[in-house]
């Protein structure tokens, strides 16, 4: 009998010892683990704090910049005091260092004014240096005393050699930072960088990244025969038009439409259709840059000759401040992706457009919508 007592309390004995050394070791590992992850936490510290150190220095002294012409610009200190010039370029300093504009590169329109405030509204007007309205006012620019001007959009031939003429003409350095539709999201990454705008400038551009992969991912989903046509209707009359490739029509084209204005050679301005071409076509979905033919269409018995008008298929292009779909061509496309994917396959494109008008509105205009405002944007 007290040989099974003792057999009983040897085993006992030994479980708690058992029990005591697993605690042990759980305990053990769980202080590896903490000290482990506190010292890589004060690793990460440290390397933050070396690279923000090293990026200060650099900044402090003498640096360098190479754009995306491949031209290397030189500057000394912080970038504090900024240029556009382009409307592209004035829409994305004005998002993510809108503190560091000196001027603007145009006029801003009555409807845009409340998203941009007084203080950008009253900026000196310097022109734009490229594109169809060129009138770059140098003078002006001189005196507004830019650390650097910034010109953002497609690379045009001769370019590299114009902008090291205007540089040595000024004695104000000049970059270049190329941007098509699909790439917003690198040049607003590229320009953070440049003036030291990278958190803001990587939140934008994280969401051009998302919005640009979901269109692809959406648009490589459409088969070939489901995919609608489309028409973009430019003036009074809407018989004015862009032909495919052009970069005023890329958002219909990334989002799976096909833009019924295939004429080979027509380059990227706008050019006239007659109404016989149009109805030959005879497109699913009609887009309008002017509210009168969205207006107007419906009671217009030859525009009714047109299934697209038959059947309800027509919208006019948000346009406040700038249009959805092309002008400028610059960020504000981005929610035009996601607005045009909406109206053309919305069981893909499945959004809700308010609050994505106002996400949007939010983050690169710095301006808090209501729903009723996004939805008077989206003309519901």
């Amino acid at each position: 009998m007290m040989k099974k007592h003792f057999t009983v309390r040897l085993m006992a004995l030994m479980l708690a010892a058992l029990m005591m050394g697993a605690a042990f070791s759980a305990c053990s590992q769980t202080q590896q683990t903490e000290q482990t992850e506190q010292t890589q936490e004060i690793q990460t510290a440290e390397k933050t704090e070396e690279s923000a150190q090293a990026s200060e220095q650099t900044k402090e002294g003498q640096w360098e910049f190479t754009d995306s012409l491949g031209r290397t610009v030189s500057f000394e200190g912080q970038i504090e005091r900024v240029a556009p010039s382009g409307n592209m370029a004035q829409q994305c300093l004005f998002s993510i260092a809108a503190d560091k504009m000196v001027g603007r590169a145009g006029e801003v329109a009555k409807n845009a004014e409340a998203y941009y405030g007084e203080e950008f509204v009253n900026l000196p007007v310097f022109g734009a240096f490229y594109g169809s309205k060129s009138d770059l006012n140098k003078e002006a620019v001189i005196a507004a005393d830019p650390q650097v001007i910034i010109d953002i959009g497609e690379v045009k031939d001769g370019m590299k050699e114009e902008l090291d003429d205007l540089q040595e003409q000024l004695g104000i350095p000049v970059v270049f930072i190329e941007a098509d539709l699909e790439g917003t999201g690198t040049a607003f990454r590229t320009l953070g960088q440049l003036l030291d705008c990278e958190e803001e400038a990587n939140k934008i551009a994280d969401y051009c990244d998302q919005t640009m992969q979901d269109a692809q991912e959406k648009s490589a989903s459409i088969p070939q025969e489901e995919r609608k046509s489309v028409y973009y209707g430019l003036n009074e009359n809407g018989l004015s038009s862009f032909a495919q490739g052009s970069f005023h029509t890329e958002v219909i084209e990334l989002v799976g439409a096909d833009n019924c204005v295939q004429v080979e050679g027509a380059g990227s301005g706008a050019m006239e259709i007659s109404f016989e071409q149009l109805l030959n076509w005879n497109p699913d979905v009609l887009l309008f840059g002017e509210q009168s033919m969205a207006d107007g269409v419906a009671n217009d018995p030859v525009w009714q000759e047109l299934t697209a008008v038959q059947e309800g298929n027509y919208s006019k292009i948000p346009s406040e401040p700038y249009s959805f779909l092309d002008q400028p061509p610059a960020a504000n496309r981005v929610i035009g992706v996601k607005w045009l994917g909406n109206l053309i396959y919305p069981e893909i494109y499945d959004y809700d457009m308010v609050k994505e008008v106002q996400e949007f509105y939010s983050l690169f205009y710095h301006y808090d919508l209501t729903e009723e405002q996004a939805q008077e944007i989206l003309g519901r």
